[in-house]
């Protein structure tokens, strides 16, 4: 869901997902600015049983002034386990048809729960198309009117909106 926060955006979800046979709920929530760059980064996983923690080691990279040198340039927060963080870089960009544009990401890497600084690509490739890159990695991305992911090539489709 994106939703209006302040003078910015709040994109918010839940995925429900298993590890080892074990049901898994990961509540994500990514505020960002006018511009669209990050502001604030939440990520709650709850495992069965009930048990609910934080993952401070992505919120941490923006919970102040100060990034850790390697982050510094981060504008962007890239989610592994949703492809609902893309918006945020395609609403930030602003590609016209034709142009592409090169940015480093912390990349939350799920199941590991490492965060990893990476280079991504992306591509307008028509109104409603992008292609993404990371590393050898590639993808064509369809997206609605306000830039949210619809269908993440071979990976991942919207079968319902609310």
């Amino acid at each position: 869901m994106l939703e209006r926060a302040g003078r910015g955006w709040r994109l918010r979800g839940t995925v429900l997902t298993h590890e080892a046979k074990q049901p898994i709920e990961l509540r994500y929530a990514v505020t960002v600015d006018a511009a669209w760059a990050t502001s604030n980064v939440e990520v709650l996983v709850a495992l069965a049983g009930g048990e609910l923690r934080e993952l401070a080691e992505i919120g941490g990279l923006w919970s102040g002034t100060d990034r850790p040198p390697e982050f510094e340039d981060c504008v962007d927060v890239d989610l592994s386990f949703t492809p609902a963080t893309n918006t945020l870089p395609i609403r930030r960009l602003g590609l016209d048809v034709g142009e592409e544009a090169d940015i480093h990401v912390a990349w939350l890497v799920w199941p590991e729960l490492g965060v990893r600084r990476v280079r991504q690509r992306y591509v307008r490739l028509a109104p409603n198309r992008y292609r993404y890159a990371q590393d050898d990695f590639a993808a064509e991305l369809t997206v609605d009117e306000q830039g949210l992911v619809l269908e993440y090539e071979k990976l991942w489709k919207v079968i319902a909106r609310a």
